[in-house]
């Protein structure tokens, strides 16, 4: 009998779905907007941000990113026209990604054909009650998350 724990069996259906919509979703992106899901995650948090703008050791947490990774994917969003960095000025070392007028532009022409994929791809699927049940599932997981992030760096 092998020593290794079993895992629930919601985890493995959790990854591997989670990764298939993801993946649909991103494709999806590219083929009718030119945008991956990662630039339209970042369009997204900037857009509700104050003044659409955000410290990028900020973004990396929120995008769960590395820093070198985060500062690839804006420089290709800069080089783009959708974002530009700023200076801290209270921090000389930080910077902030800022959105353009053509990021909000290209996330509004997104916004418009991810929302239509999610609803079919995502919403469809689930009842009213099932995607009450999902949301308090995933709020439920990220305190868990939080709480171990917290404990860890105390």
């Amino acid at each position: 009998m092998s020593s290794v724990a079993r895992e629930p069996t919601s985890w493995r259906s959790f990854i591997e779905t989670s990764a298939r919509l993801h993946t649909l979703l991103d494709e999806e992106l590219r083929a009718h907007c030119g945008m991956s899901l990662s630039d339209y995650h970042i369009l997204l948090i900037l857009q509700e941000c104050p003044e659409q703008r955000a410290r990028m050791r900020d973004l990396s947490r929120r995008m769960v990113f590395s820093t070198s990774r985060l500062s690839y994917q804006i420089d290709v969003m800069v080089k783009r026209g959708w974002l530009r960095r700023e200076s801290a000025p209270e921090d000389r070392r930080g910077s902030y990604a800022v959105v353009t007028e053509a990021g909000r532009q290209a996330f509004a022409a997104a916004a418009r054909d991810h929302g239509e994929a999610v609803t079919r791809l995502f919403s469809t699927a689930l009842s009213p009650a099932d995607d009450r049940r999902l949301a308090s599932i995933m709020e439920t997981l990220t305190h868990h998350l939080d709480d171990l992030s917290d404990s860890e760096t105390s």
